[in-house]
C-alpha cells in the first residue's frame, strides 16, 4: 500500500510491493487532498518505490495521471528512489509520457548509499545527481 507523508520540502510517497488500481486511486486522492492544502505553493516530492513489483497497466495509468497533475499543481522537482533497472525504465517512460521528465531524477538505492541526501539536494536546491543513465531510456 502506498502512503503520503508531509515533509519540510513537500511530500514523500512510499510505495512498495504490488499496487492495485484501487490502492493507486486511494493514494492519488490522498495526495490531491494534501497538495490542495498548499494552495498552489511550490513543493518537492520524493517517491520511494524500493521493492516495488510490476504493477498492472491500470495502476501505471493512474500514476502517470498523478505525475502530470502534481506538476500542474505546484511540484517543482521530484526524485524517485528505486532499486531495480526495470523500475527505473518504467518510471522514466512514464515521466516522459506525462511531461515531468525534465523535473524528475532517479536514484538507485541499491547502488548508492547516499541516495537520500542526493534526493533531497535535488528537490530542495536543484543539485543535479546525474541523468546520464537515462539518456538511452
Amino acid at each position: 500500500m502506498a502512503e503520503n507523508l508531509r515533509t519540510e520540502y513537500g511530500f514523500r510517497a512510499n510505495a512498495t510491493g504490488y499496487i492495485t488500481p484501487a490502492e493507486a486511486n486511494a493514494w492519488f486522492d490522498d495526495l490531491r487532498a494534501k497538495v490542495a492544502i498548499k494552495k498552489g505553493r511550490a513543493f518537492g516530492l520524493m517517491v520511494d518505490i524500493r521493492g516495488q513489483k510490476a504493477n498492472p497497466p491500470e495502476t501505471q495509468e493512474i500514476i502517470k495521471q498523478a505525475m502530470g497533475w502534481l506538476r500542474q499543481n505546484g511540484m517543482v522537482r521530484s526524485t524517485v528512489v528505486l532499486d531495480s533497472a526495470v523500475a527505473r525504465l518504467m518510471m522514466v517512460r512514464m515521466a516522459k509520457q506525462s511531461g515531468v521528465y525534465q523535473w524528475e531524477r532517479y536514484l538507485d538505492a541499491s547502488k548508492d548509499s547516499d541516495w537520500e541526501t542526493k534526493a533531497i539536494d535535488w528537490i530542495v536546491h536543484g543539485h543535479e545527481p546525474s541523468k546520464e543513465e537515462d539518456a538511452a531510456a
